[in-house]
């Protein structure tokens, strides 16, 4: 029988009717103060949670001024970081922009001020929010004293600290759900593809999620579970600090020092989350005949978003250097997010690439819900 590797996203909890998603948080954040549910109240004072400090969060209030713009996955938050921490970068190579040539003194913070500087560009709401922190914190904070080189490195580290604050609120609401859907309600597993799989529970998971929705539902060892993007874990027990990963792309090509601690390859390297998925890959159980075992690569409730381009870009290239017969096998919501996957592939892969690895089957794409389509797709 063929081995499994089970590639989750976040989309992977949502299908199993979870509260988990970009918005749940969202709400969750806005309104967690004063907290009125008891059953929060309990959760925050038995884990010793000083929840005040997540109340004024320079990503959350961005969120809340441009929720019509903002999209709605993970993935729409992680860009946004992305265009904030580009943006910071922005007004370092041209921090005139933010004071008067005069008198080194601050512009006031209205729109029409920096029109022909930065209103016609790229991303101009991140850059327009990241100059409102600036000059609230110019005077207050006495940057006015300061070089203006020194001063936006101090912004950015204003943000790296926010951004800090926002991945461990984060933990604790999805800490809370596992509380709340594990202990209190004991949910059980929903019917998806995955039910095609015989013996689940000896998977190996590459898990972009943070949460133990495959551990406790499908029974799958902790000891097979990469978690590649770090884990929840309030109790420390793994690791002294919150190995979770939420970040932006990694910047292959001239590494800005400044940017580098928004980035998801540097957080990895802090974080110690490590590279066991790639053994999964490279492990091969042999066949009664003495042939590498076929591995089956399904890919469930992730988006291949580029943001995680080297992850997939390295799981690729091991399986194809390994030569045994593998198949991924990409799962879809709806006909939208199918071509979104396609798209993201191509982008990852190549378009050249892409047609290849789909002509000769090793990959191929099955409706989320479609138990007898995955059946029909599965390696033996």
């Amino acid at each position: 029988m063929a081995d499994t590797i089970l590639i989750l996203g976040n989309g992977f909890d949502l299908a199993m009717k979870r509260k988990t998603s970009y918005e749940h948080f969202v709400e969750f954040a806005n309104n967690l103060l004063p907290i009125t549910d008891i059953q929060l109240k309990k959760f925050i004072d038995e884990n010793n949670i000083n929840i005040e400090k997540y109340e004024y969060n320079y990503y959350l209030r961005f969120i809340n001024e441009n929720r019509s713009t903002l999209g709605k996955n993970w993935c729409n938050l992680e860009n946004m970081i992305s265009q904030l921490a580009e943006a910071i970068d922005y007004f370092k190579l041209n921090a005139d922009i933010l004071y008067r040539e005069d008198k080194n003194s601050l512009k006031v913070p209205h729109v029409d001020l920096l029109e022909g500087s930065i209103v016609s560009q790229e991303n101009f709401a991140s850059k327009l929010f990241i100059a409102k922190i600036f000059y609230e914190l110019f005077y207050f904070l006495e940057w006015d004293k300061l070089e203006r080189r020194v001063a936006i490195s101090e912004l950015n580290e204003k943000f790296i600290f926010h951004l800090e604050l926002l991945t461990d609120l984060l933990e604790i609401y999805l800490s809370y759900r596992d509380y709340v859907d594990f202990e209190v309600n004991k949910i059980a597993p929903v019917e998806t593809a995955l039910n095609a799989i015989e013996n689940i529970s000896e998977s190996s998971v590459i898990s972009f999620n943070y949460t133990h929705t495959p551990n406790k539902l499908y029974n799958i060892s902790f000891e097979k579970t990469h978690f590649i993007h770090g884990e929840i874990d309030l109790s420390r027990s793994k690791s002294e600090i919150n190995t979770m990963v939420f970040g932006i792309e990694d910047k292959e090509n001239n590494v800005n020092s400044d940017l580098i601690p928004y980035q998801k390859y540097y957080q990895r390297v802090v974080k110690e989350t490590g590279n066991l998925y790639e053994k999964f890959f490279i492990s091969t159980k042999l066949s009664e005949w003495g042939a590498a075992v076929s591995k089956n690569i399904i890919v469930f409730g992730h988006s291949v978003d580029p943001l995680d381009k080297e992850i997939f870009e390295k799981c690729f290239e091991i399986a194809y250097e390994k030569k045994y017969n593998y198949r991924f096998i990409f799962t879809y919501h709806t006909e939208s997010a199918k071509r979104s996957i396609i798209k993201n592939l191509a982008i990852i892969l190549g378009k050249d690439k892409l047609v290849e690895l789909t002509g000769n089957k090793n990959v191929v794409f099955v409706k989320s819900d479609d138990v007898d389509g995955m059946r029909e797709v599965l390696l033996d």
